[in-house]
């Protein structure tokens, strides 16, 4: 139930406008919100971390301990086998369609964040952390699909 409101709380976040997205088909969509759920799953197995850090990363773009790597390694997981991320660079399709519609540089500034961060979880997490700020800045007043 928690993982589940998770996926809907998050992935709720897809916003489809823009000339360059192209929607995938209802039946696609709940085959991808599917796989996203088994992936978090096994991210979840994983890397066990509190729910309430997740809800309150899914909510507010912050973790309640900024140095907490299980986090962080929680979510590049996420990322990386769900094939938004892949060795750092952002899947500009997927994310457009299931995170955020990313127009402009965005999906640029997001995978330029934490070039500077040696442990692969937190220069992943500097991206994801990208991401979900620009998703919840940008899609706060903006209908969802």
């Amino acid at each position: 139930m928690f993982r589940t409101i998770f996926v809907i709380g998050f992935l709720s976040l897809i916003l489809v406008f823009g000339q360059d997205i192209v929607t995938d088909s209802p039946e696609k969509q709940q085959e991808m919100h599917a796989f996203f759920k088994t992936i978090r799953g096994q991210c979840a197995d994983e890397n066990l971390i509190p729910y309430a850090n997740v809800l309150q990363f899914n909510t507010t773009g912050a973790l309640p301990d900024e140095n907490d790597k299980t986090s962080m390694c929680y979510f590049h997981c996420f990322f990386e086998k769900a094939g938004l991320m892949d060795n750092y660079k952002l899947n500009a399709d997927l994310v457009r369609k299931y995170v955020w519609p990313a127009t402009g540089d965005s999906i640029e500034v997001c995978e330029n964040e934490g070039k500077d961060v040696t442990n692969s979880c937190g220069r992943g997490f500097a991206i994801i952390k990208c991401v979900v700020l620009r998703a919840l800045t940008d899609a706060r007043n903006n209908p969802v699909v």
